[in-house]
Parts: C-alpha cells; sequence; structure tokens
C-alpha cells in the first residue's frame, strides 16, 4: 500500500517540530509513502520550520478553512490512501505497517494518550469526556475496534488527531460540503449519515496527542462557551433544553428554599464533582480548578445568547 501524509498546519510553531520529527521516523519503505504540509495561512515560523524536512511544502496567504486545505493536499497527493495527521499528534514508527494490517477506511486513532493531568484545565475536560462518552472513553479501556455507527454517534467521542481515508471517498465527500475545525462532527455525520458508512475507531492506532503546549487562558475557555452557544442554543435541542433546566432548578431552590438555598446548591455541586471524579485526586483537583472553567465558559454562553440576532 502507498499513502500520502497530510498535515495542514496553521501557526503549529510550539508542536510542529515534534510532529514531524515523529513522522520522519516512520517504519516504512520510504518509496511508499510522502509527506506533505500545507502550511495553512500561518503568521508565525511554521514555514520556516518545515522547509528544514525533506517533504513536499505547499503554502497559502491566507487562512482556509480546514475542509479547503485539506483539498488541496488531497489535490495534490500522489496516492490513493489519505492519512491526515493534525499538527499535534505524535504517530507511532509502526502507524502504517498498523493501517496496513486494519486495511479499513475512513479511520481514526482510538488511543491518544491525552495527558490527564497536564493542567487544570485538562483534567476537567478529560472527566467531563469520560462521563459524556462512558463507557467507550476513553477507547482503551473499553474496546480495540470501536465501529461509529448511527446508533452511537452521540455516545462516542470522535477525535481528529488523525483521519485515513481513501481519496476518491474524501473528493466525494468534500463535493457535499462539511466543516472539519475544531469541535465540530460535520465530517465525519457525512461520513455515516449520507454515506452509510462506518467509521472506525481503533486503538492499534496508537497516537500522543499534545494538544496545545500553552494552557488554556481564560479568553480560549469565554470563546469555547461562545461556540458552544452558538451550536446548541441557537435551536431547540436536548443541550439547549438542559441548558435552559438548569436556571429553572436553581430558581425554584431558591424561591422554594430561600433560607437553606446555598446549602442546597453547594451540596447539589459537590455531589456533581463526586460524580465526576474518579480518585481523590481528581475530586480536590476539580474542587480547585471547576469554579474558573464552569464559570469562564457560562459567561462565553451568555455572551451568545445575550449578542445573537
Amino acid at each position: 500500500m502507498k499513502f500520502s501524509i497530510i498535515i495542514n498546519a496553521h501557526n503549529a510553531e510550539d508542536t510542529l517540530f515534534k510532529c514531524l520529527d515523529a513522522i520522519m521516523s516512520i517504519d516504512y519503505p520510504k518509496e511508499d509513502y510522502e509527506i506533505m504540509i500545507i502550511d495553512n495561512g500561518s503568521t508565525d515560523r511554521t514555514f520556516r520550520i518545515s522547509a528544514n524536512y525533506n517533504i513536499r511544502l505547499i503554502g497559502s496567504r491566507k487562512y482556509l478553512k480546514n475542509s479547503d486545505s485539506m483539498l488541496i493536499g488531497a489535490k495534490n497527493s500522489k496516492y490513493d490512501n489519505l492519512l491526515f495527521i493534525d499538527q499535534r499528534t505524535i504517530v507511532k514508527k509502526d502507524i502504517l505497517r498498523k493501517l496496513e494490517e486494519i486495511n479499513y477506511s475512513p479511520l481514526i486513532s482510538g488511543e491518544l494518550n491525552i495527558d490527564k493531568y497536564r493542567s487544570g484545565h485538562d483534567t476537567f475536560m478529560y472527566l467531563i469526556s469520560s462521563r459524556l462518552y462512558s463507557p467507550h472513553f476513553p477507547q482503551s479501556g473499553f474496546a480495540k475496534e470501536l465501529w461509529i455507527t448511527k446508533k452511537n454517534f452521540k455516545k462516542v467521542s470522535k477525535n481528529k488527531a488523525l483521519l485515513y481515508i481513501e481519496k476518491d471517498f474524501f473528493m466525494k465527500l468534500y463535493g457535499s460540503g462539511f466543516d472539519f475545525n475544531n469541535g465540530n462532527d460535520d465530517l465525519f455525520r457525512k461520513i455515516i449519515f449520507d454515506q452509510n458508512q462506518r467509521l472506525l475507531s481503533h486503538t492499534d492506532i496508537n497516537v500522543v496527542f499534545i494538544g496545545e503546549l500553552k494552557v488554556k487562558t481564560n479568553r480560549d475557555i469565554v470563546e469555547n462557551g461562545y461556540k458552544w452557544g452558538k451550536k446548541h442554543l441557537s435551536s431547540f435541542n436536548v443541550f439547549s433544553f438542559l441548558y435552559y433546566m438548569i436556571h429553572v432548578a436553581i430558581l425554584t431552590i431558591i424561591v422554594m428554599y430561600t433560607s437553606i438555598a446555598l446549602v442546597v446548591l453547594l451540596a447539589i455541586y459537590v455531589s456533581f464533582l463526586a460524580y465526576l471524579s474518579k480518585s481523590k485526586k481528581d475530586f480536590w483537583t476539580l474542587v480547585m480548578v471547576a469554579p474558573g472553567e464552569i464559570i469562564r465558559f457560562y459567561s462565553g454562553t451568555i455572551k451568545y445568547i445575550t449578542n445573537k440576532p
């Protein structure tokens, strides 16, 4: 099998060295794969870093949607098997041999080896995901192969650290349009619902997703809250229903149990943290970081509600 490895890079200087060093160390016949970087309108040292490696480099002066940048890579690829790798992903040496053994696409990585305790924010998000996508997250504790279908689509975490897909199928998906920006499942939804194709998440495709090296700032978390509000509060759905019902529940407790409202709300909050936690370390980490995380994210949703048309 022959592969085209494509990295869509935008302001990737913090992680690109590690990403490219890992890719350059892949154990596979050199004549059977190519490495290509699409420098997607970067304003940092991404282009200069990429130029130091023996790879194909295509630059775009303006920032493109991820789907458009991926299309550039697909159109310029030599081979039919496309492997899109996120700029924050470190692959293992046997990645191409594993893909050859599994011999199925479309496919994503089932093991990200995320550092749960890198920061309080990372701990908070990891524990939220482990409850939201239970029992499938982390996948290593569930099954080697996880077939993502229409039935379990909303119950499974779909990461974008790596995507293996055939060129013809990718071009077909692009023709119908999709969004592959952070936090958007649109491409996976089109694969499964529009094309009636199963998506395979496999733990043998074992990578290290280092994420952003800079810990999320307060502004980043507020912005995430705004994006979440834009996605889920613009129409009636299960998320918008729960969002507003939580407000109703809090107001009801305050009105009906005014004298002990603070105690009741505190007890509910502590119970919530205990529910998320899997150890004492988790719990005390959440005690320290959860209030700030929740307040900043919530302020982002309020920002969306007060500014939406």
